[in-house]
């Protein structure tokens, strides 16, 4: 099979994929509808152009997965998974020039995610053109808003069949990943009553209403932090915003708390928060933001096995880590074993010099042409 055209086609996609702006938060040049509208448009046209097969999925209002399909029947079922969406390109420089230099393509989505995107597309596509059998039966989709709420990869969860193993394409350095934290983010709102400082018995101090649930919030946080995992650590529980009264000397009437927590795979999101539900109590309104699970793939699953051996004939470190940020995986891993893998360096994501290296797609389509092929 030619490598070398498939890794160059790889790198051109990339490039072209970072010139289409996908900010699904603080837009500057995205729609402010259909974020991700200009990439699905492109695949549709790669696509189209290598006679792959291809559907769409509204995810959220407008906003479509772009599905595309290797089928190769009574195979393993493998799902490859990468978002479309990118944080925003606000404070670059030229974010969508996608310039390569001294073997590094910037832009914002270089790495996250357009990097990782292009690598497996190419493959995928170059394999078929090349009329190369798989030795899956591939599903690759791309998903919409997984930098803010993951809502695509949850709307494909919805209908998607089980399958024996699903790759979700991020920057780990060609590093597997077979392990991550969970989420749950909220707010908390306190009320009080309005009343000149000189006089303060004759309001309700809001902001003192919080400092009491903040000390339950320290000591939960504390309490689900005793439980140690060998690889993932603790769960951790972070205050990163509050926001209360309007003057000095204006006893406050209401305040706002922000809480981040990141959760082990065994701490599921849907009993913390009722938990949480239970500490506050009626001191306060709660309001979730965001919830995803954490993953614990083993590593003794046969697919998992093939994939570390492919890394290792390829020249790369058969291992696996963790990690501490979510990824789609939280709302597939109930469909089967999730690994979370790709080109670039997560320490490049969201970063204004956002850049993947050249040698990062390269390997990555060696990789999975090893992976993916009877060879």
């Amino acid at each position: 099979m030619k490598i070398t055209a498939i890794a160059q086609q790889a790198i051109s996609i990339t490039r072209d994929l970072i010139r289409i702006p996908s900010e699904s938060s603080n837009r500057t040049k995205t729609p402010s509808t259909n974020q991700e509208a200009g990439v699905v448009h492109y695949l549709k046209h790669l696509c189209n152009a290598g006679n792959i097969p291809w559907m769409v999925q509204e995810a959220l209002p407008g906003r479509h997965n772009f599905i595309c399909l290797f089928p190769k029947t009574d195979a393993p079922k493998l799902l490859i998974v990468a978002h479309m969406d990118t944080v925003s390109a606000r404070g670059m420089k030229n974010p969508f020039a996608a310039t390569l230099e001294n073997n590094r393509i910037y832009g914002r989505g270089a790495c996250d995610d357009k990097g990782p995107l292009a690598s497996a597309f190419a493959v995928l596509a170059g394999l078929t053109s090349q009329k190369v059998p798989l030795k899956y039966d591939v599903t690759f989709v791309g998903t919409v808003d997984e930098e803010c709420s993951m809502s695509g990869a949850a709307m494909f969860a919805k209908i998607g069949e089980s399958y024996d193993l699903c790759i979700a394409l991020e920057p780990t350095g060609l590093q597997l990943i077979n392990a991550h934290k969970g989420v749950y983010r909220f707010q908390v709102f306190t009320k009080g009553v309005a009343a000149h400082s000189s006089s303060p018995e004759q309001g309700d101090n809001s902001i003192v209403k919080m400092h009491a649930i903040i000390n339950d919030l320290l000591e939960y946080g504390a309490k689900i932090g005793s439980q140690n995992d060998p690889e993932l650590g603790k769960a951790t529980l972070a205050i990163t915003q509050i926001n209360g009264g309007s003057v000095i000397n204006i006893i406050p009437d209401r305040c706002s708390l922000s809480v981040d927590i990141r959760l082990l795979p065994i701490q599921g999101p849907q009993k913390t928060a009722a938990e949480l539900k239970k500490l506050i109590g009626d001191r306060g309104i709660m309001r979730k933001i965001f919830s995803a699970k954490g993953i614990h793939s083993s590593l003794e699953e046969i697919h998992i096995q093939k994939f570390l051996q492919s890394l290792s004939d390829s020249g790369f470190p058969a291992q696996a880590t963790t990690a501490s940020y979510a990824t789609d995986c939280s709302k597939l891993t109930e469909k089967g074993p999730c690994v979370v893998w790709g080109p670039g360096s997560i320490d490049q994501a969201h970063k204004t010099g956002e850049y993947i290296e050249t040698s990062q797609i390269e390997g990555a389509c060696r990789i999975l042409c090893h992976f993916l092929t009877e060879s």
